[in-house]
């Protein structure tokens, strides 16, 4: 019986070791502390908040716009959609993004695509915050402009008129839309989701067309 507990003692003491080593000479436990706190926590966010989906100009930030942001604007509008690795609402919403723009594109990737969106151009941007990095992980925190902290996050980004100056506005609805949906049951979610969507695109489409002659980008 001594024998038996010694080993068991002896046991623990090694894998107490092992466990302190990975801790204090690598960064195994940091990146899985980074997984579950912050990506769990996105993941598994039920708000969806009943925001007016209304465009404006000044930031989450009030920092400038991303410089692809002007990169791109005198192309027509821009479309955001930002998930992260491990997230339940961004596999529902997705195939829906996907099918409105006519795109195809990885989990993790930073994608770009110029697409033809009812005779006019919307340049599409899928961003994975775990794996983006720069100016486009930075476009996260940029227009989350309910602080909500939470994926799936979609950006329509356009021209409005702010005090007699055409300058980019935005507008941003997040996770799965349940919070702007009408709840009428003879309509599939999923098609309500579109419709949500494809009016806030259709809506910045509008607004561009209004404003885009008297843009001057930087």
């Amino acid at each position: 019986m001594k024998k038996k507990f010694a080993l068991q003692i002896v046991a623990f003491v090694l894998v107490a070791g092992m466990l302190s080593g990975l801790y204090t000479y690598t960064d195994v436990f940091d990146e899985v502390e980074n997984v579950i706190v912050r990506v769990t926590c996105l993941s598994c966010l039920k708000l969806d908040p009943k925001t007016e989906l209304t465009f404006q100009f000044e930031t989450a930030t009030d920092e400038d716009q991303p410089g692809f942001v002007w990169d791109n604007i005198t192309k027509g509008p821009i479309f955001l959609a930002f998930r992260a690795d491990v997230c339940a609402a961004c596999e529902t919403m997705e195939p829906i993004v996907k099918d409105i723009f006519d795109v195809d594109f990885g989990i993790t990737e930073t994608f770009k695509k110029v697409v033809n969106y009812n005779n006019m151009n919307i340049t599409f941007y899928h961003i994975n915050i775990d794996h983006a990095k720069g100016e486009y992980r930075e476009a996260f925190e940029l227009y989350d402009k309910d602080n909500v902290k939470g994926v799936p996050m979609f950006t329509m980004i356009t021209l409005g008129y702010n005090h007699g100056v055409i300058e980019p506005a935005y507008a941003t609805a997040y996770g799965t839309l349940e919070g702007l949906t009408n709840s009428d049951l003879s309509i599939p979610i999923n098609i309500q989701r579109k419709n949500i969507l494809e009016n806030i695109i259709e809506n910045g489409m509008v607004l561009y067309n209004e404003n885009k002659i008297g843009f001057n980008p930087k």
